[in-house]
């Protein structure tokens, strides 16, 4: 394999590491870190930077990360027969979904109740559901942790079926992601999976556009003008997070990873890539028990009335959180991923095809 050729390939690794990073951050400064910024005694400015940089990022962070997951399912919606990818992508993804989504709820609630005592958010969610039928009907909306494994699942069903009506599927994708960021569409749930579906099938059906678009070309001038013309009249009339300025995102994040692994050697960041769906189904549960640990320890020994102890808290707290987290689910991962422990990341019948167990993505 030549350089160029591995080049291409991996930044899809940094990009899909970078997008899940991002995500365990999102979990982490929202709300867990924000809600301890009323404690602190020094460090407001990097605290609310770090708040900042999160908001900031949600036009890339699952625009890209379902952009990519679209174009790794290329192969399966426009080539492989239904008979080959029912199971090992549609099947395999609803149960990850609800298998996690259990896994997630048990964990959580015997975090907050029996350890800590409290949970580190109040969001409505399956993970904090009070019985079975109300945690089936959170999961059923997509009110869920993994609530992206779910959406990868109807999003390939969806392209597959309908993948001879590209435009007319797109035209509707496009609809949609309108009326969830006017919010037309009720709960966060609904409006995560009606938001991101255009750029699943952008990756799925026009990645090459996209990829060439991305390039560092004379030529990408003017699509790229015109992009940011349309993000920024979208801005004038409220719309901050609007469809042009999320492809916008995607194709600056695209060529920021090609042009990362050219220059230097991202191998911790694409390894990281490799490892995205251990890290996204296991990192919320750590979040929840290390965040909430270490906010109740900082409350009942009154470190947050000592400058030095919340300057540190809000400069380091994200990143340490987001490392820790990340690092424990990929080693409980890897010491469940054998034997019967692979039905945690596959589904079963797959687990002869793939002895290795998942490797995300």
């Amino acid at each position: 394999m030549n350089q160029t050729k591995s080049h291409q390939i991996l930044w899809v690794d940094t990009l899909k590491g970078a997008c899940i990073l991002l995500v365990v951050l999102y979990h982490t400064v929202l709300p867990g870190f924000e809600g301890t910024l009323k404690y602190l005694s020094a460090g407001w400015i990097p605290a609310e930077i770090w708040i900042q940089f999160n908001t900031v990022l949600s036009p890339l962070r699952m625009p890209a990360f379902f952009f990519v997951s679209g174009l790794l399912a290329t192969n399966g919606i426009l080539n492989r027969p239904w008979k080959q990818v029912f199971t090992s992508r549609i099947t395999n993804l609803f149960y990850l979904y609800i298998l996690w989504g259990f896994i997630q709820w048990w964990s959580i609630i015997g975090i907050s109740t029996e350890i800590t005592g409290q949970r580190i958010s109040q969001n409505l969610n399956a993970a904090y559901a009070g019985s079975l039928l109300e945690f089936l009907k959170l999961t059923f909306m997509a009110m869920s942790t993994s609530w992206y494994l779910y959406g990868l699942g109807l999003y390939f069903l969806c392209a597959k079926v309908f993948r001879q009506y590209k435009l007319v599927l797109v035209a509707v994708a496009i609809l949609l992601n309108y009326l969830a960021a006017e919010k037309v569409i009720p709960f966060w749930g609904p409006q995560s999976l009606a938001q991101y579906f255009v750029f699943f099938l952008l990756g799925a059906f026009w990645s090459q556009t996209m990829l060439r678009l991305s390039e560092w070309r004379r030529e990408n001038l003017m699509p790229w003008a015109l992009l940011a013309a349309a993000a920024g009249i979208h801005v004038l009339f409220g719309l901050d997070k609007s469809l042009f300025l999320c492809v916008l995102a995607v194709l600056f994040s695209i060529a920021a990873c090609r042009w990362l692994n050219q220059h230097f050697s991202m191998r911790y960041l694409n390894w990281v890539g490799r490892n995205t769906l251990q890290i996204y189904v296991i990192h919320r549960i750590f979040i929840e028990f290390f965040g909430m640990s270490a906010i109740l320890f900082a409350q009942r020994h009154h470190l947050f009335g000592q400058a030095w102890f919340s300057f540190l808290w809000a400069c380091f707290y994200p990143v340490a959180i987001v490392g820790l987290c990340s690092l424990c689910s990929v080693a409980i991962w890897s010491l469940t991923n054998r034997g019967v422990g692979q039905s945690l990341f596959v589904f079963p019948t797959l687990m002869k095809r793939a002895p290795g167990g998942a490797s995300g993505g």
